[in-house]
Parts: C-alpha cells; sequence; structure tokens
C-alpha cells in the first residue's frame, strides 16, 4: 500500500505542469519506478535468484524446473504467458472461467495438465495428495491461505515453494521477469513486459489530471453476496484512478492504508462525482440497491449517465499483458474528450 503512495506522489511531481522538454526524463523516472521490483531480480546462466513474499532472504531456482505445481489461477494465467507448462494446477468452474477468458482455453482439460485442487482456497486442498504429485517446485499465492497450507509439507519433502504476492503493475513486472527466466523466455521480457510498460507510462503522462484538479471518482466494490464497498486508492483500481489523476472521493477522509470503507451515500452526494466506477458482478449488486434511491438517481455522474461496469477481465481478474489495456479504458472513462489510441 505504501508502493501506491509513493508512486501517486511520484506522478503528481513528474507529470504537473513540465514542459514538453522534460517528457523523457519524467517518463524515464516512471518507468524506474515501476520497474523497481523488478530490478531486484537477479539473473544468471543457470537460475533466477529472486525474494519471495515470505522469505527474509533471496531465493534461487535453476531454470526449466522440471513439474510444476501453480495453486492459485492467475497465477497459472501468468505463468503460461511467460512461455511456462503447468503441470498441476488449481480447476473448478471459477478457475476455468478464469483460464478460458485470459489463455482462451480451459488447460485444466489439457492432455497431461493435472487438477490438484478444486478452487485456490488453501484450507480445502489435500496437501498429501500435492505432495504426492511429486513437483520440483510450488507456485502459490499469500492469499486465500495458500501459502499457510502448503508450506509446511512442502519443506518437510524438500519441495522449493515460491510464495507470490501478486497486486499491481509492478507485482506483474516482477513476477513476469521471475517466470519468463525460469522458463528460459527471456525474449519474453522486451516482447511482453517492456512493451506494456512503455504504454502504460505513455498513458500516465498524456492524461491532464496531475496538472489540474483531475475529474471526482466513485469506485465501487462488489463483493460476494449483497456486500458493497467504495475502494480506497490502496486498492488497485483505486490506485489506478490517482496515477491517472483522479481524484478519488473515498479519501476524502484519510483511510490509513484500508483498501475498502463502508459506503455513505450522503457523502457520495455531498462529493457529487463525475464518475462512478463499479468492479466486480457486473453492476447488478449496486443496482439492485442504490438504484431506486433518490439521492443515487440525483448524482452527476448518474444524470450524465457515467455508471460505467468495469470489465471484469481487466479491472477483477489479474489483466496481466493486458495492463494498458486495461490503464488506457480506464483514462478514456476519466477523460472522454481525449484520444488515447
Amino acid at each position: 500500500m505504501k508502493r501506491f503512495a509513493a508512486l501517486f506522489m511520484l506522478l503528481t511531481l513528474l507529470c504537473g505542469g513540465v514542459s514538453a522538454k522534460a517528457e523523457e526524463p519524467r517518463e524515464a523516472a516512471m518507468k524506474q519506478h515501476f520497474l523497481q521490483l523488478a530490478d531486484e531480480v537477479t539473473v544468471t546462466e543457470d537460475s533466477v535468484i529472486f525474494t519471495d513474499a515470505v522469505s527474509a532472504q533471496p531465493m534461487e531456482i535453476k531454470k526449466t524446473p522440471g513439474r510444476t505445481a501453480i495453486l492459485y489461477g492467475s497465477l497459472v494465467t501468468l505463468w503460461v504467458e511467460a512461455g511456462g507448462r503447468a503441470d498441476g494446477i488449481v480447476g473448478g468452474s471459477s478457475a476455468a472461467e478464469l483460464y478460458d477468458t485470459v489463455i482462451g482455453r480451459d488447460i485444466s482439460q489439457d492432455a497431461g495438465v493435472t487438477v490438484l485442487a478444486e478452487n485456490s482456497a488453501g484450507k480445502s486442498w489435500s496437501t498429501e495428495s500435492i505432495v504426492a504429485f511429486r513437483p520440483d517446485v510450488i507456485i502459490c499465492s499469500t492469499a486465500m491461505s495458500g501459502y499457510k497450507t502448503i508450506a509446511g509439507p512442502a519443506a518437510a519433502a524438500g519441495i522449493p515453494v515460491i510464495a507470490v504476492d501478486y497486486n499491481d503493475f509492478a507485482d506483474y513486472l516482477k513476477w513476469f521477469k521471475v517466470f519468463c527466466h525460469l522458463n528460459d523466455r527471456a525474449d519474453l521480457w522486451d516482447g511482453v513486459a517492456v512493451s506494456a510498460l512503455d504504454e502504460v507510462v505513455d498513458i500516465i503522462c498524456r492524461t491532464p489530471g496531475n496538472r489540474k484538479q483531475g475529474p471526482k471518482v466513485f469506485s465501487v466494490f462488489e463483493g460476494t453476496g449483497s456486500t458493497l464497498a467504495a475502494n480506497t486508492s490502496a486498492t488497485v483500481i483505486g490506485a489506478m484512478i490517482a496515477q491517472l489523476g483522479g481524484v478519488n472521493i473515498a479519501d476524502g477522509g484519510g483511510t490509513n492504508g484500508v483498501e475498502h470503507i463502508s459506503i455513505n451515500l450522503e457523502a457520495v452526494y455531498a462529493a457529487d462525482p463525475d464518475l462512478i466506477v463499479i468492479q466486480g458482478h457486473g453492476g447488478a449488486q449496486t443496482q439492485n440497491v442504490y438504484g431506486g434511491n433518490a439521492v443515487w438517481q440525483v448524482l452527476r455522474a448518474v444524470k450524465s449517465g457515467r455508471v460505467v461496469d468495469l470489465d471484469p477481465s481487466l479491472f477483477h481478474n489479474k489483466p496481466n499483458r493486458r495492463f494498458s489495456e486495461a490503464y488506457r479504458t480506464l483514462a478514456e472513462m476519466l477523460y472522454p474528450e481525449m484520444d488515447f489510441d
């Protein structure tokens, strides 16, 4: 979360009222910031050395590991994008939908692929089955108790575990670098990751929001059931809004790093946002809760038709190589008068 705040301050300084002559130094500084985590990854002839989400010291993994077990859906898609073959993976309907959306097919049905768990929730895993699969390396997330569940049994069996904390674009760049080099596909670093970086930085620097008061945005998160909350700038979508120069109305009272806060419709009315973006389940929950509310109906964004249901493949799932598309899509919402193509 501190990284989001630091990047926002950097962008404010770099993009605020700077002449065209300073464009290249500004872009260079921004790229350096996004690449900070990736630059900490060391690649040798035979291995990749990096710090994962739990290790106090860097870990070293040999390139082209044999059998892999990847126990989080979005990490499966990232591994495949980075040139890898996933041998043991998470299955189930949610994962199948994710694989079909991101990879283009449900790879759990591919020949030679073993489904080791029916979902990414670690508490439901059979650790005995995962260890019996005899992977050479396990890749899992720190979310949903994944790492906590598998770390002990894997250590007892002598299987290295890579714990991944993947939240934002800087994390994407780091883990893409780790994965593409583990898969001995160094060519993908420039062809995919650096290309996405160039596009993201270009989009951010073209927005006018950091040079003047940007558009006010209300970002709604639709959770499980009928849960609704406001995204602060400590979330991925909230950070992107700030980076693009938008003013997140959920940050008005100071959130101290909290990702989601309860929605106070009176406060939303007082802020009167220019744009409302809904992350989650297609906007149905938001419409059910607020659609008939008189206060909601008089909001500027509602009256002007600027209430947008965000594409889940870009803003709910990890967009991976499509991060630049996500940034461009959001920039076009914030500044409909501008062309970001």
